[in-house]
């Protein structure tokens, strides 16, 4: 009894990782006058930092590192290019195992349990991407964290 229990458990795990998603800053005002709110981008400051990378915060980017005064000034766009900035990385394990038992002949009873983001790393979102926005590159939402779910399945 103890060795049935015990064998013929089928293990699965998938470790996935990725650098951060493309992050497009934006001014989020039409500080130029030319009715393009969603397209005008900031300078950026020279010599200062564009990280902050400040987990007790979720504080992601420095609103010191990016201008929108200067370009609307002289009715152009700023020189941060499309998606420049990375968010943060991601790192994922997701773990399951389940095993089949038979209960008679030609009826079997499997059990399986899935536990995603095993290890209940943080996922977290791209931050606030409007520098006019009091809160920009303020990380504001994450994904889901640790997820276990459980299944019988009966077959006859």
């Amino acid at each position: 009894m103890g060795k049935g229990l015990l064998s013929g458990w089928n293990i699965q795990a998938i470790q996935t990782e990725r650098s951060g998603l493309p992050l497009n800053v934006l001014a989020g005002v039409d500080e130029a006058g030319i009715n393009t709110v969603g397209f005008q981008r900031p300078d950026l400051v020279p010599g200062v930092p564009q990280y902050v990378k400040n987990w007790s915060t979720q504080q992601w980017l420095n609103p010191a590192a990016f201008d929108i005064k200067t370009p609307a000034a002289q009715s152009r766009y700023g020189n941060l290019g499309f998606n420049a900035l990375r968010g943060p990385a991601r790192f994922g394990f997701d773990f399951a195992l389940h095993k089949t038992f038979p209960v008679r002949e030609h009826h079997t009873l499997t059990f399986r349990a899935e536990a995603f983001n095993v290890l209940n790393h943080p996922i977290f979102n791209l931050p606030v991407n409007r520098v006019s926005n009091p809160i920009f590159g303020f990380i504001t939402s994450a994904g889901d964290g640790r997820n276990v779910q459980l299944a019988l399945k009966y077959q006859f």
